[in-house]
């Protein structure tokens, strides 16, 4: 048992490196409005996984042989993550001027074609940026609508098959009626981020995600009837694809407005640390217990949405008097213009942030 905990630990370790450092890796490449659409596909292949994890694991634990059906699992789903490991080590590159595979013109084209410029070396930590991102409110709001829409994140991925077995469906028909909602979420996280990129306006969209899902959990709350299964199963496609798209957004969020590679960094580090531990929370909600209503668990859900509503409208609020404040003092920045974030960050003064 101790072997498992402490094999269970180190999984947690460096998958909490990757959450938190895959998306900063993609805000490396790319614009602020072509990041929304890559960070919902990356964190939108959650849902679209689980639509056919279910049916991979229920195969995989019918294989007899001389391990146990668990061991099986770990194997064949954990060696491909392993063996793809080193293509990544050799052919990812740590930026676009590390791109072998392009020219020097290419090179130049895709670090000029960012909207900032931060000229720290990128082996070395900026203290000043770092500093400056550990006291920025925004990372702090952004942590808390982490913290309320992980929850959801982390409850509907465990324990979306025994909600939906609690209308009354069978384990498998409930591993089954699990994928719609799943895909569907990835296919708003995509939609909703073609949308965010366009106009730039993330608050209204993490805002009106969460009031969808809350509208969700509030369905599951309202009608206990058990013959109301069509009304039920709405209210876990509400909460399934409100939620999703909001944690992607929220996380884009963040990186299009901390500027500086540290400042950006210890922003990360603040929603990751802080926002991952609702996890433990939802983990707790959803006993076979409270079945078939699993009301205190929805009630959370709803409540954290709702806040995240909240939360939302407010940063959305503050950004734009933000950007007015600096409209009036300096004037209408120049469209097109690559900003020098070294020394400033996002308080250069010709920079605006995506409301």
């Amino acid at each position: 048992m101790a072997g498992l905990v402490v094999c269970r630990s180190f999984l947690g370790v460096f998958e909490a490196a990757f959450g938190a450092g895959a998306p900063y890796y993609l805000s490396m490449f790319y614009s602020r409005r072509e990041l929304g659409l890559r960070v919902s596909i990356l964190l939108g292949c959650s849902p679209l996984a689980n639509c056919f994890a279910a049916a991979l694991a229920y195969g995989i634990t019918q294989i007899k042989g001389s391990l146990e059906p668990w061991r099986l699992l770990f194997l064949i789903e954990g060696a491909p993550t392993i063996a793809f490991a080193a293509v990544v080590w050799f052919f990812l590159p740590d930026g676009p001027s590390y791109a072998n595979f392009l020219s020097e013109d290419d090179q130049t084209l895709a670090l000029e074609r960012l909207d900032t410029v931060d000229q720290t070396a990128k082996s070395k930590l900026s203290w000043s940026q770092y500093l400056s991102g550990l006291t920025d409110y925004q990372n702090y709001i952004h942590a808390f609508i982490h913290f309320s829409v992980n929850y959801s994140f982390a409850a509907l991925s465990n324990f979306l098959p025994s909600i939906v077995k609690s209308l009354g469906y069978t384990s498998v028909q409930a591993q089954g009626l699990t994928a719609p909602p799943y895909l569907g979420s990835f296919i708003c996280c995509v939609i909703v981020a073609l949308v965010s990129d366009r106009y730039g306006k993330r608050g209204f969209i993490v805002a009106g995600s969460a009031f969808v899902g809350s509208c969700g959990y509030l369905i599951l709350i309202v009608v206990e009837d058990p013959k109301a299964t069509s009304v039920r199963y709405a209210g876990i496609w509400l909460a399934t694809i409100g939620m999703f798209p909001a944690l992607a957004i929220n996380i884009t969020w963040l990186l299009n407005n901390q500027q500086g590679d540290s400042k950006r960094g210890a922003g990360l580090a603040i929603l990751a640390t802080f926002g991952q531990c609702s996890s433990f929370v939802s983990s707790t909600q959803f006993p076979t217990s409270a079945a078939p209503i699993y009301k205190k668990g929805c009630a959370i859900g709803c409540g954290l949405s709702f806040l995240v509503v909240v939360l939302a409208l407010v940063l959305h609020v503050l950004l734009v008097r933000e950007n007015k404040k600096r409209d009036r003092l300096y004037g209408k920045p120049e469209e097109g213009v690559r900003l020098d974030v070294t020394g400033t960050g996002d308080k250069n003064k010709n920079f605006r942030y995506f409301t």
